[in-house]
């Protein structure tokens, strides 16, 4: 419990201080340990140096505050930069273009129906989107990646997905089968294979609906199965050595989808899965080497830990 206490601790202090000239130093004094241990622990569980991490945590600030209509000069030195050319080359090698381009694209991207985020963040659908609706979104991202994908095939599973959720509904009021349909969007924005993006078609079938092992192998390539029922054999696969890389890129998916909507459960809620999403799910995240998910999923957790303060 130590360990995580200081992970949570270090990113709340982080999270309030982003535009002080905090230290390594500084912020382990603030919440009680020594510089090397704090320094040591931060890096073995979140997998980046904690001086990395703020960097990478002001330049997502920086991102929204540019967006909000800030100039760049000003955020900039509000977020610790001396210069504007120091932020635009350092935003520029995180992001690939500078920050002046930021508000144009994010206007075209809007227009579009996306997330003015898209830049930092994996690509978002409407918050209620009917399954027709991301339906046709997962089809167009299928594309837009390259994935060989039988049209078929794919119409066929989304329709037995429709039967298997018939009926049950997601706190926010839609149908529950808008879930599955966003992880196996996000799936495919993540590049991953046709099998594991019929899996998330059907994440958590074998825990939210009637539906057996039996009768899905029935249905769905034995592959997709395979992935399903290794992501409900019972351990934590967060913390097993022995990762199945499809097996986590769908709880992964998943997990994203379900901190995107946590506005929806209570706040006790908010923060049990912000605090999991913490302690065990971005290391692992940070080990699949997807930043934009890893960013994402860090900056959901750290806003429901510390939402309240931030406001203050």
């Amino acid at each position: 419990m130590k360990t995580e206490t200081l992970i949570t601790e270090g990113l709340h202090y982080i999270e309030l201080h982003l535009q002080d000239d905090i230290t390594v130093a500084e912020i382990s004094r603030a919440i009680g340990y020594s510089e090397s241990y704090f320094s040591r622990e931060f890096k073995k569980i979140m997998k980046i140096s904690v001086m990395d991490y703020v960097k990478r945590r002001r330049l997502r600030r920086a991102s929204e505050k540019i967006l909000d209509g800030e100039k760049v000069i000003d955020v900039a030195m509000w977020y610790g930069w001396k210069t504007h050319s120091g932020f635009t080359r350092t935003f520029k090698q995180e992001f690939g273009f500078c920050p002046s381009l930021l508000k144009a694209m994010a206007m075209q991207i809007e227009e579009l129906g996306g997330n003015r985020m898209e830049h930092a963040f994996l690509k978002k659908t409407g918050t209620h989107f009917t399954k027709e609706e991301l339906f046709r979104c997962l089809i167009r991202q299928m594309k837009l990646a390259g994935i060989p994908t039988d049209h078929r095939k794919l119409e066929a599973l989304y329709f037995y997905a429709c039967r298997i959720y018939e009926g049950k509904v997601r706190y926010s009021g839609d149908e529950y089968i808008t879930h599955p349909l966003n992880v196996a969007i996000l799936l495919a924005e993540m590049n991953a294979n046709e099998d594991t993006i019929y899996a998330g078609l059907f994440c958590d079938a074998l825990t939210k609906t009637s539906a057996t092992i039996e009768q899905l192998r029935e249905s769905l390539p034995v592959r997709t199965v395979n992935i399903l029922e290794k992501a409900v054999v019972g351990e934590d696969i967060w913390e097993s050595e022995d990762i199945d890389e499809e097996v986590v890129m769908m709880k992964l998916a998943e997990r994203l989808h379900n901190m995107r909507t946590a506005q929806f459960v209570t706040e006790k809620q908010r923060r049990q899965r912000a605090e999991e999403t913490i302690r065990k799910i971005l290391p692992v995240a940070r080990k699949m080497g997807n930043a934009r998910l890893t960013d994402e999923l860090n900056d959901l957790a750290v806003k429901y830990l510390c939402d309240k303060d931030l406001r203050q």
